[in-house]
């Protein structure tokens, strides 16, 4: 698997590509302390959400750093 460095972080390549499609497709994401927070849900599919749960701290770390350099 290939990782990124993204804020300070490596990040696997899977996860920046689901985020931007995520993103793409109008998925708002958002942190509520720990918890991810994505609408609407049903833009996001059944093995989309394991990935998401499996790497949540990647995600967690990624929203966090995106929202700090906003």
């Amino acid at each position: 698997m290939r990782f990124t460095p993204v804020f300070g972080a490596l990040v696997p390549d899977p996860v920046l590509h689901l985020l931007w499609a995520l993103e793409d497709r109008g998925v708002e994401i958002h942190i509520d302390g720990d918890t991810l927070i994505m609408k609407p849900m049903s833009q996001i599919s059944d093995p989309e959400r394991v990935l998401i749960r499996r790497y949540k701290a990647h995600f967690l770390a990624l929203v966090r750093g995106c929202n700090e350099v906003a």
